[in-house]
């Protein structure tokens, strides 16, 4: 992975920007991350996998420390909506990582 979080961008989004696919260096507790989360996100712990938007985008975090960002104007604008969450959701990183998505 290149890059802060190893950003690349996948493809263009249907509702308009980009959607853009990155790392966090660890996997999240879908436990903790779903109580931290609760009220603003769609949370799922046994399919390990939260949906919530912020700032105009759609962010999906998944068990495995993934992060994708939908309706982003760059990587640059993800990169930077990316360290605004990462103090929020960083209470459910986990040592190792899950290899499950």
């Amino acid at each position: 992975m290149s890059g802060k979080y190893g950003v690349k961008t996948l493809r263009p989004c249907v509702g308009g920007g980009l959607a853009i696919q990155a790392h966090f260096e660890k996997g999240f507790s879908m436990e903790a991350l779903c109580k931290l989360l609760e009220g603003i996100a769609q949370c799922s712990a046994r399919l390990g996998v939260a949906r919530f938007s912020h700032e105009g985008c759609t962010f999906t975090l998944y068990r495995s420390g993934r992060v994708d960002v939908h309706r982003a104007e760059s990587e640059e604008e993800a990169i930077r909506l990316i360290d605004e969450i990462k103090p929020i959701v960083e209470a459910a990183f986990v040592e190792q990582p899950s290899t499950l998505l």
